[in-house]
This record gives C-alpha cells, sequence and structure tokens, in this order.
C-alpha cells in the first residue's frame, strides 16, 4: 500500500496510508526503499481484509481525526540518515568466542537466518570476489523486494555469510539478476505478500555439475545437498540484507514456511528423456542457466502403480488440483503450477512418445475442480468480484459446485523440471509470477 501511495504523491495528490498495527515497520521499512521515507500514515489495530463490515467502519472513525491532521497540517518529519560503521569488530576471549558473539549480533540485527554465519572477513569476501569477472563495485542490478543495489561486493559478503565458494560466485549472481527479471518489478508484490510465497532456484548446464549440485532428493538437508544448501543459503542472505525482505518489514507472511530458507536444485538431466528446462527457454544444452519460480506451498502426488504415460500423468492432473481460482476476470484458473516430476514418471512418460509439451496439455486437459470450490475464498458479493463472474450471483450453491471449469489458463501455465531420485512421486508446487531464466557462464 506504502508503494501505491507514494505513485500517487508523486502525482502532486497527497495520500496517508491506513495502516494496520502489525504492519507499521512494514510502512517505515517501505516507505524508505520507495523513496519517501518522510510518508506519513494513521495506524489501526486489525487488518481490514476479514474483519466485519462494523468493526471496519469504527476503527476507521476512531483514526479519522488523526487522518485528516496528516492531510492538512506541516510536516515536520525529519529523516534520519543511518549510521552504520564501514566495519564490525568482534572480540573474545579467542577466535570462537568472538565468532558466537558476532552471530549472537547479527541474529540481533536480523541479518542471518538466525543459523550460525561465517565471518565474513577483507580476506573471505575477496576470495568470493576473485570468482567472477566482474568488479567489486559493480551494480548487478536493483534486487526486490526493496530494491537494494546489489553490488558484486555486497553478494560476496553474503555469500561469505553462508560459506559459499568462489566457484559458487557466478550462479549467487546470476541468481540475484534473475530475481530482478520476474514478472513486474521483480515478484515485489509476492514477496511482500502475507501468503508463503517464496523463491525456488533450478541450475542447469555443465556448471550444476561442476559445483556439485544434487539433481536427485534435492530438497532435504545433509551431506548430499551441501551445495544446494550453500548456494541457497547465500542468495536468501543477499535477498534479506541487499533486497531488504526481513519478516515483519518487508515480508509479511502471516505463518511462515522453510521454502523461505531458498532451495537451489539442479535438474536430473541424466536421467530425463527431454532436453532441458534452460533449453525450454531458449538457451543451448552447454549453457549454464539458473532460472528462478516463486512457489505457493507445495503438494508429494503419489503414484502406486501405474506404469503408462496416461496412467502416471492422470494421477497427477488429478493431485495438483487444488487451491483457488481468480474472480478477477473472465477466465478460470489463474494459478500456475512448477512440477519436479521424477525420473520414474518423466522415464516412462517420454517412452511413449510423449513430448514435454504433450504431457503439460495432457495435464491441463484433465486438471479439473469444481468452480465452487475454487472461488469459495472470496464472497461473490465482494466489491472485487469482475462483473464477468456477477451471473454466478443468480445460482444455488449447488450448482455452482457441479460446475467443472479447468484449474489453470493454459497448458503454458505448467513448468516441468525433472528432479528426483527413484520412485514415482512427484512434488507440485503453485507458483507464479511466470519464472525467468538467466545465464552463468557471463559472470564466470
Amino acid at each position: 500500500m506504502c508503494h501505491d501511495m507514494i505513485e500517487i504523491e508523486k502525482m502532486g495528490k497527497p495520500a496517508v496510508p491506513i495502516v494496520s498495527g502489525r504492519f507499521e515497520d512494514d510502512a517505515l521499512a517501505s516507505s524508505r526503499a520507495f523513496g519517501m521515507p518522510d510518508l506519513q500514515f494513521v495506524i489501526v489495530p486489525r487488518i481490514y481484509r476479514n474483519l466485519a463490515d462494523d468493526l471496519c467502519v469504527t476503527q476507521t472513525e476512531d483514526v479519522m481525526d488523526e487522518l485528516i491532521s496528516c492531510l492538512t497540517a506541516d510536516s515536520d518529519n525529519k529523516t534520519v540518515a543511518e549510521n552504520q560503521a564501514a566495519t564490525l569488530r568482534y572480540e573474545g576471549d579467542d577466535r570462537y568466542d568472538a565468532i558466537l558473539k558476532m552471530n549472537s549480533d547479527y541474529t540481533r540485527r536480523d541479518w542471518s537466518d538466525a543459523l550460525p554465519v561465517f565471518p565474513p572477513t577483507d580476506s573471505a569476501v575477496a576470495d568470493l570476489i576473485s570468482g567472477t569477472n566482474l568488479p567489486p563495485d559493480h551494480v548487478v542490478c536493483d534486487m526486490p523486494p526493496g530494491f537494494g543495489l546489489a553490488t558484486v561486493e555486497k553478494i560476496a559478503i553474503n555469500s561469505a555469510l553462508a560459506g559459499a565458494k568462489p566457484e559458487h560466485m557466478p550462479i549467487i549472481i546470476a541468481s540475484v539478476k534473475c530475481l530482478s527479471e520476474m514478472g513486474e518489478h521483480g515478484g515485489k508484490s509476492l514477496l511482500m505478500s502475507t501468503s508463503p510465497h517464496a523463491p525456488i532456484l533450478v541450475v542447469n548446464g555443465p556448471m550444476a555439475k561442476e559445483v556439485g549440485l544434487n539433481p536427485r532428493s534435492a530438497l532435504g538437508p545433509g551431506r548430499d545437498n551441501e551445495i544446494n544448501i550453500i548456494i541457497g543459503r547465500a542468495f536468501y542472505l543477499c535477498l534479506k540484507n541487499i533486497g531488504m525482505w526481513y519478516p515483519n518489514k518487508m515480508d509479511m507472511d502471516t505463518i511462515g514456511t522453510t521454502r523461505k530458507f531458498v532451495h537451489c536444485v539442479g535438474e536430473n538431466e541424466d536421467m530425463s528423456p527431454w532436453p532441458s528446462y534452460a533449453e525450454d527457454r531458449g538457451f543451448k544444452g552447454d549453457e549454464s542457466t539458473v532460472s528462478i519460480f516463486v512457489t505457493d506451498g507445495e503438494l508429494d502426488v503419489q503414484d502406486q502403480g501405474n506404469t503408462s504415460a496416461e496412467g502416471l500423468l492422470k494421477t497427477l492432473a488429478y493431485g495438483i488440483t487444488f487451491g483457488n481460482t481468480t474472480l478477477g476476470g473472465s477466465h478460470a484458473g489463474g494459478h500456475e503450477r512448477l512440477i519436479f516430476m521424477p525420473p520414474d514418471v518423466a522415464g516412462p512418460v517420454g517412452a511413449e512418445g510423449f513430448s514435454k509439451e504433450d504431457a503439460r496439455e495432457f495435464i491441463h486437459k484433465h486438471a479439473n475442480n469444481s468452480l465452487g470450490k475454487m472461488i469459495q475464498y472470496m464472497p461473490l458479493g465482494d466489491a472485487r468480484v469482475h462483473e464477468n463472474w456477477h451471473y454466478l450471483r443468480n445460482q444455488t450453491e449447488e450448482e455452482i459446485l457441479a460446475t467443472e471449469v479447468p484449474l489453470l489458463h493454459s497448458a503454458d501455465d505448467i513448468d516441468i523440471v525433472v528432479v528426483g531420485a527413484d520412485r514415482a512421486k512427484t512434488l507440485v508446487f503453485p507458483s507464479g509470477p511466470s519464472s525467468a531464466t538467466v545465464g552463468i557462464d557471463q559472470y564466470k
């Protein structure tokens, strides 16, 4: 909301957002990030979205005088510059004690993920910078959601915290760049959402093998996923400390998700019957790339015995029919699906002559669900319901529940990446906006 109010202010019209209490820190952070640190706002105690009408009215009436005052009084707010020392020094009884104190301070400042981090010393940062052909002060992009300037040096500092090595730097830099190219404003609105949206990284090409990314049981903890974890963690710390994705400031998730310990995987290209995801996006097989998807949950879709392509794909199609549809336009569907398809599903499907496009079309055709179930999240009388859906107000609940519609707009809303070990168990993520893919080799 603060971003919208600032845009209105830029048009020469005064704007004062009404901020729910939990969002005060977010309003302050957003105002600084979006270029108007002196933006005034008023605070109400409750979030409006699921609040009864009478409570919406009374809490707004309670701040009306303050709202009028903000719109009419001369502001005496002054921006206070943050004074941060260029170098932090931690001392202790020995190096271990000093590192413990550093970790305690980093957690207190919310610079880490609350797990132990490595000291980003000058030598550690310089070592990481040696892993790329870019100079330390090179600006890779402005990183959402807060649009901090992501220089190579800042990326290296956060990567040092995660324990990254120089050979990881091209992937991490490309990932930071890739996020900035996702959808409108790098997926800013989703990253700042109260829903558990989180990015996931998929690496294709020779570099995935060179650095040791695991393409099999790729999302869990442990030795096999050491590199997956390090690169994903380095990206997360960049997203937090450069992109200003701080919990309860610019990340307003209601409950949270472990997917925000960002996952990084390599596609299992050796066991895939199809071209890689990067090749789907127009890259060559010998080019290294990273793709970013913004996910919003996950579901394990099991198959307990099908061996035919159609049987395996029907299980998957029926399994992905969960979630909501949009009431904002004339089409059914609205969300995308990222499918991590293991070789024990992809192999038989490909062996029967299904291309990846064929598989996506088949899944889309069979993934249907009750319209009534998918629109339950928003009352039909809500003012945000598009006029194309108003006809449903004249139907009974039973009629709406009995109406089946496609889950997704089209097969283009489905992304398939071959990931996993032995077993026909597919992992499905609600996702969107559409992914972005960036080449890595340019940063070596």
